[in-house]
């Protein structure tokens, strides 16, 4: 794989990181919003059964007791909606979540990629470089050797 491959592919990893926090962080802002409403519903709910409650002495309507009725329960199933959007919403942000982690995962392991690709490149600049230094210090030796050479002829034939 060429760099550049690799390098739009960590970018989209990226990319797709992002996307997915801000969904776990928007399906997490929306968990709290619906634990606030439920928090509020299970308030008002208790806050109305006390009011309906009767007191020795008191005198009620039984159409209005019925209806005091009848609301207690529409409460009462606002709550249990609200319960379950709750559980739902909990999923949500489970996906979210795990979602999160494998995008991560995916751009580590291509950043990680990239990485081991770039000491690889590094590496074999520095056995270049070490191969190029050797060659010239052999030819500089051999180089010294024949002029040495040369030189120890010319006088092993002048004595003569």
């Amino acid at each position: 794989m060429n760099p550049e491959t690799l390098q739009t592919l960590i970018e989209l990893a990226k990319s797709k990181s992002d996307a997915a926090q801000a969904r776990h962080a928007t399906v997490q802002r929306a968990l709290e919003q619906a634990r606030a409403h439920l928090a509020t519903l299970r308030q008002y709910a208790l806050e109305y059964e006390e009011r309906a409650r009767c007191r020795p002495g008191d005198k009620r309507d039984p159409s209005a007791e019925r209806n005091q009725l009848v609301f207690l329960e529409r409460l009462h199933e606002a709550v249990a909606t609200q319960e379950r959007e709750i559980e739902a919403r909990e999923q949500a942000v489970a996906q979210a979540a795990n979602e999160v982690a494998l995008c991560l995962r995916k751009h580590k392991s291509l950043e990680t990629l990239a990485a081991r690709r770039l000491e690889r490149q590094r590496r074999t600049e520095v056995r270049r470089e070490q191969k190029n230094t050797d060659e010239f210090a052999q030819q500089s030796q051999n180089r010294a050797a024949a002029v040495g050479l040369g030189q120890g002829a010319a006088f092993v034939g002048s004595d003569s």
